[in-house]
């Protein structure tokens, strides 16, 4: 047999959430926070993807020889590691700014509204690209 071993970094934005595997069309089981699972698999070409509620990750496909070990890792999106901490922060200090200074920051105002819509694209239009798989070997 074969193995395919999966690892998913620890990351702000799905800390909370389990991600879905599926392989082949089929569900393979989930995956936590920091975790990395190892499966046998017979040997061939498979279909790999990732799935959180509607938002999923491109199909990668990969061909596993017999007693090959297949290492392939699931992210989410683009900066989405930073995205969250940035987010959070520039939103503290525009209300922070308008509450105790009266200092309406037209930047910080225009700043949320990019992360927003950053979030929002990825969310809709951009929901195949939420989450992403690098495969290694």
């Amino acid at each position: 047999m074969t193995n395919l071993k999966i690892k998913r970094n620890s990351e702000w934005a799905n800390k909370m959430r389990s991600f879905k595997l599926i392989l082949d069309g089929e569900l393979l089981d989930t995956i936590e926070d920091g975790e990395i699972k190892e499966f046998e698999i017979s040997a061939g070409n498979h279909t790999l993807q990732a799935k959180i509620d509607w938002c999923t990750s491109r199909p990668i496909n990969f061909e596993i020889i017999e007693g090959e070990e297949k290492l392939v890792e699931v992210k989410g999106f683009v900066f989405s590691n930073w995205f969250l901490p940035i987010a959070l922060f520039n939103a503290f200090l525009y209300f922070f700014l308008d509450i105790v200074y009266d200092i309406h920051s037209v930047y910080l105002a225009f700043l949320m509204f990019l992360f927003l819509g950053y979030l929002v694209y990825f969310i809709t239009f951009g929901r195949n690209d939420y989450l992403r798989l690098i495969e290694y070997n």
